[in-house]
């Protein structure tokens, strides 16, 4: 059998972009991810016949490479945020970028992933592959969830596990804890016209948001990266005419925290911060994702590379990988501050350095 012949950079990208572009052509926003999936599952069968295919709802795991050898996962989520008419969609070849909803955040990632699909049989080790769904909504509600329930003994044997989420090819490690309170303060309801009748229950709720507003970041050392716990107001609601004094406002609070810190302690901080006055109920929590960059694998990965590191702010997946006891860092071909822009784009050579990048983690 004739070896086949390695592609070069400028062939490399050209298919990591058209794949990509490919890729945000199928509409996927959080909730409606059948199409995509239904794309990567033939996609992933025409690049690698012989591998493994396992889908659980929208999510789909991929085992290829040398199977039972060191298992190393890659994750990337398919869902992109709801279109913008003012999006556009094509390569600009001269100018170096591909247009496209979630061409950074991160369609990108799943070219890249797919790339290193079709090239599995020359890898050492065994790849594991998790393209998955509703990583946009609620994280109780993500496809990771069902998927690490059935697949989740698998998961665990994994040496080391990246997040393609957009980084721009950094190593971001870690990512903060978050925390979605509502807040509910009380009042009276009355006519506008007569407010002294009532009392306005947005008033009684202004101690608060002038708390929050005085909320400053406070930083947290570990292993050497700054991360910064903040609590924000994200929304202030009111369920009443323009004419009428609302007897009730919710004000969301958003309290991001640091890794090492657990969810009882931060939803107790955050209760001691909201004070008695206010009733608060817990909508959503996320945990903390472990910083690994220590991990041996990781550890000689980032060194070989020279790649910088830096803290993960946001949250990502990367919790739910540690949770599992699974080493895992961020590390995409994706801007990060296009996720979610109108005008989204990634540039040409974002795609093709992360392919170069996780295929010296691979081999």
């Amino acid at each position: 059998m004739m070896k086949q012949a390695i592609p070069t950079d400028d062939e490399l990208t050209r298919w990591l972009a058209e794949e990509t572009l490919a890729l945000c052509a199928i509409a996927s926003v959080t909730g409606d991810e059948a199409a995509i999936t239904d794309h990567l599952r033939a996609r992933v069968a025409q690049l690698a016949p012989h591998a493994e295919q396992v889908r659980v709802g929208n999510a789909l795991l991929v085992r290829c490479g040398r199977l039972g050898a060191t298992r190393i996962g890659l994750f990337g989520h398919s869902d992109t945020v709801p279109p913008n008419v003012a999006q556009p969609q094509h390569i600009d070849w001269a100018g170096g970028r591909i247009y496209g909803l979630g061409s950074s955040d991160m369609k990108s990632g799943l070219a890249v992933m797919l790339r290193l699909i079709a090239d599995s049989a020359e890898l050492p080790v065994e790849l594991v592959c998790v393209f998955y769904d509703r990583e946009e909504g609620p994280v109780h509600l993500s496809g990771m969830v069902p998927l690490c329930e059935q697949q989740g003994e698998l998961l665990k044997t994994l040496a080391a596990a990246i997040c393609l989420e957009p980084t721009d090819n950094r190593v971001e490690a870690g990512c903060s804890g978050s925390l979605q309170a509502q807040v509910f303060a009380k009042g009276k309801r009355a006519h506008s016209a007569r407010p002294w009748l009532g009392e306005n229950a947005i008033y009684a709720v202004t101690p608060l948001i002038t708390k929050l507003a005085n909320f400053q970041r406070r930083a947290v050392v570990q292993q050497g990266l700054t991360f910064y716990e903040v609590m924000s107001a994200t929304q202030i609601l009111t369920d009443n005419a323009r004419n009428v004094i609302p007897d009730q406002v919710m004000v969301n609070v958003n309290y991001r925290f640091c890794p090492g810190k657990s969810l009882a302690t931060a939803e107790s901080e955050l209760r001691e911060f909201i004070g008695p006055d206010y009733t608060l109920q817990i909508v959503d929590a996320s945990p903390s994702g472990t910083v690994s960059t220590d991990h041996p694998v990781l550890a000689r990965w980032i060194a070989a590379c020279g790649m910088p590191v830096t803290a993960k702010q946001a949250w990502t997946d990367v919790a739910r990988l540690t949770g599992l006891g699974i080493a895992a860092v961020n590390c995409g071909p994706g801007d990060p501050e296009q996720a979610h822009k109108v005008g989204e784009w990634c540039t040409l050579a974002g795609p093709l350095r992360n392919y170069h990048l996780l295929r010296r983690l691979l081999s």
